[in-house]
């Protein structure tokens, strides 16, 4: 089976979600890592959105990882995990890219977690067959 690539070319299912894993591998570890580098930060002007930030990259670390997982044994709530992993990456990057101005890394981790979205999204999208039962009249 395979399935058009956003660059025009067909690319199969298999190398899609290798390809998923591996951005989902990315972005646990980005996320891991800033989420790491906030703890202690004492910047009291961001202090509430530093601990909403930290809070949401270990939530989208975490999903990230159990994406990829459920990826990789092939479960049968992969999909499901990766429609939840590309919402808390873009949640995650709203927030990071709020939080840029008082902490480098959350810059480089939004963009990060941008293409996980994307790359999950076109996972859960591309994935599903076309004749779901459900009329598009």
């Amino acid at each position: 089976m395979t399935m058009k690539s956003s660059h025009g070319g067909e690319h199969s299912v298999g190398q899609h979600m290798e390809d998923c894993i591996e951005a989902c591998l990315d972005c646990a570890r980005i996320c891991n890592t800033c989420a790491d580098d906030m703890i202690g930060m004492s910047h009291q002007a961001a202090q509430d959105l530093t601990a909403r930030c930290i809070r949401l990259c270990r939530d989208c670390a975490d999903i990230c990882l159990l994406a990829a997982q459920w990826m990789g044994r092939a479960s049968a709530f992969a999909l499901r995990a990766c429609a939840l992993c590309a919402e808390l990456c873009e949640l995650c990057a709203g927030v990071c890219e709020q939080h840029a101005p008082h902490h480098a890394l959350c810059g480089d981790c939004a963009k990060e977690c941008r293409r996980c979205a994307e790359i999950c999204h076109k996972m859960v999208v591309e994935s599903v067959p076309a004749a779901s039962g459900v009329n598009s009249q």
